[in-house]
């Protein structure tokens, strides 16, 4: 097999066994990452498995991409029942660095973990061999502590996953860190936890073959020419109120060259490290009108997050929440044995990690995450949550009401799914550089429509004011996600949309699909029908756990009846309208029956019954898909529709 290395590994934590089955049996029909792992998923995981349940799977899956020199090609995806999820249920997570690349080079595409230790272990892998060894070293250890004991028993070349005290003590919101400070959410930490897996540690020396080295040379040399999209030396230092910190190198994961705004930062006193987007800015003490606290505090707060193994954005979100709560004076210091007049302090940072992670006075009902939290406390401190309170990630980030477009990618997914986002914030965001900086960004109105017409379908959908081809491209947008997911391949990086480098400053639609050709010696047109079996594999997981069709494809509420103001950090979000226009949505509100009709024109391209949301046999059966009609079976047990549309 070119691109995959052919081999999985199944950990039997009951038995502390570790075998393999071969990567073919699943990889042709769900290509790789997120698809193969889902394929697993459904058919080991039964709905009434809890996401603590020894029976639930944790699974890590690499894509055919990985570790085999194609730029941004570094991802490794998770995928199991989420504690996060509520209620409990499917969810998937990705995590970038260098722990996927190196999977593959010591010969594995992918984990499967079952069982429940009977004491703490961790999973050695190397160079095509596997074994679980003791972790009581290991156990009660920070992530970073982790890392060295790690290294000392391995090497320092040796790259791990692990999980913190968090994780650990199964706090529902836990993360898995791996090396380059690389994160997952959906709190498949606390899932490492209930099954005693401390870390994985992974060495290898191999690589995957691929099927045309020279060709994917050249593709490599293109992809690098292309990928200039901003004239900028080194990314933004920061999103906020001033320039409190300095971008001193790149943050490149595993092999890529491409552009990214992760970078190595350092403070005015010297310290550094790697820092990307949102966990960047997790705990800005002056949001908190605390203008003398030191820069460092700032800095520190995403490794303090994840020494523990705690989501950042779950942090932030409770971090609103407690300093709204105490403006208000709805929760007291007494109540929740946190200092609250400090918020904005490293101090009262310290303090509300350690209760968390540790499941101590009030950090145990924060521990069972925000949206559960809220079932614990009074009615006015739960209305003071915002709409970013969601059960996995930030609710309000681009939202439908803002971006008519994102209305259908909000309303499909079972979590908040931030990367599926950024193909058109992205391109949004340097459109709106070119309004201000024309020497900066290439996007001008007349390159984002050329872009929408390729990449989403129309030039309709380039008017972000309109509902006019928004189905169609959010139908292209969740194909190209779910292949970059099942590929490996970076969501930060891919596709390439626009470029200074491009005689019409458009990207390649087609540079995906070549270079998986080259990569695995298969058609790149097949990547169409991954997509498509991968979506309707989802649908039917969904279904089967108690998605109810159509209702449960919907939005909150809020988006028809509040109209939007600003963007997270309070500026007001301009968008390309018809023509060369550049309209502000301030005001902005989504209209219900347009989001109705976008829905059915969507369920129609998916080969869907357009009144039910499920799929027909005959779509199913042309994707070889048959087995999952049981998944759209559901009868009368409140979950899913009554009957399978034929």
């Amino acid at each position: 097999m070119y691109g995959w290395v052919g081999k999985i590994l199944h950990v039997n934590l009951n038995k502390l066994e570790v075998s393999h089955f071969p990567t073919q049996q699943y990889a042709d029909l769900y290509l790789g990452g997120r698809g193969i792992a889902s394929g697993i998923y459904w058919e080991t995981v039964a709905p009434e498995i809890s996401a603590f349940d020894p029976e639930n799977r944790l699974i890590f899956m690499t894509g055919p991409m990985v570790a085999t020199g194609v730029q941004g090609a570094s991802r490794l995806s998770v995928v199991g029942k989420s504690p996060m999820a509520f209620p409990e249920g499917y969810c998937y997570g990705n995590i970038g660095g260098f722990i996927g690349p190196e999977l593959k080079k010591a010969g594995v595409d992918g984990i499967v973990v079952e069982g429940r230790a009977p004491r703490p272990m961790y999973l050695w892998i190397h160079d095509n061999e596997a074994e679980l060894r003791e972790a009581y070293s290991l156990w009660g250890q920070g992530v970073y502590r982790t890392r060295e004991l790690l290294e000392q028993a391995h090497g320092n070349k040796v790259r791990f996953l692990t999980t913190g005290v968090a994780g650990e003590r199964k706090v529902r919101t836990a993360v898995v860190v791996a090396s380059h400070d690389s994160t997952a959410t959906a709190g498949f930490g606390a899932v490492m936890g209930s099954k005693n897996l401390k870390a994985l540690a992974v060495k290898g020396s191999g690589r995957p073959s691929v099927a045309d080295p020279g060709r994917l040379k050249e593709l490599n040399r293109y992809t690098i020419s292309i990928s200039k999209r901003f004239r900028l030396s080194t990314p933004p230092s920061l999103i906020g109120r001033q320039m409190v910190v300095e971008c001193v190198g790149k943050g490149g994961c595993y092999q890529c060259g491409l552009e990214c705004i992760r970078g190595r930062y350092r403070t005015p006193s010297g310290r550094e490290g790697y820092r990307k987007c949102q966990s960047m800015e997790a705990y800005m003490p002056w949001h908190f009108s605390k203008d003398d606290e030191p820069v460092d505090t700032f800095f520190d707060a995403p490794t303090l997050c994840n020494d523990y193994s705690l989501c950042t954005m779950e942090i932030r979100n409770i971090l609103e929440w407690l300093y709204a709560c105490y403006q208000s004076g709805c929760l007291t210091e007494n109540e929740t044995g946190l200092p609250l007049s400090q918020i904005g302090t490293r101090a009262f940072l310290e303090k509300l990690l350690h209760l968390i992670a540790y499941r101590e006075g009030f950090g145990d009902i924060l521990a069972e995450g925000l949206v559960r939290a809220g079932e614990q406390v009074s009615d006015t401190a739960r209305a003071m949550f915002t709409h970013d309170v969601v059960p996995i990630g930030m609710g309000d980030w681009q939202p439908p009401r803002a971006h008519f477009a994102h209305a259908l990618l909000y309303a499909l997914e079972p979590r908040m799914h931030m990367p599926l986002l950024h193909e058109i914030a992205h391109l949004r965001a340097r459109w709106h550089v070119n309004l201000q900086r024309p020497e900066l960004s290439p996007v001008t109105s007349a390159v984002f429509r050329n872009v929408a017409k390729v990449f989403w379908g129309s030039e309709e959908a380039a008017d972000l004011t309109t509902y006019e081809g928004k189905a169609l491209a959010a139908k292209k947008i969740q194909d190209r996600m779910y292949l970059k997911d099942s590929l490996g391949l970076c969501s930060f990086a891919w596709p390439i949309t626009d470029s200074f480098n491009t005689p019409d400053h458009v990207g390649d639609p087609t540079l995906e699909a070549e270079l998986f050709s080259t990569v695995t010696g298969h058609p790149g047109e097949e990547l169409d029908r991954y997509a498509e079996r991968i979506f309707n594999l989802q649908r039917a997981i969904l279904i089967r756990e108690g998605w109810r069709v159509p209702e449960s494809d919907s939005i909150p509420d809020y988006n028809f009846k509040e109209p939007f103001k600003t963007d997270l950090v309070g500026r007001e979000l301009i968008i390309p309208g018809r023509g060369d226009e550049a309209v502000s949505t301030a005001g902005n509100l989504l209209d219900r029956q347009e989001f109705r009709n976008m829905l059915k024109e969507y369920y129609g391209l998916r080969g869907w019954d357009p009144e039910t949301g499920l799929p027909r046999a005959e779509t199913l059966a042309a994707l070889e898909l048959d087995d999952l009609a049981s998944g759209f079976l559901v009868k009368e047990t409140g979950h899913g529709s009554e009957s399978f549309n034929t």
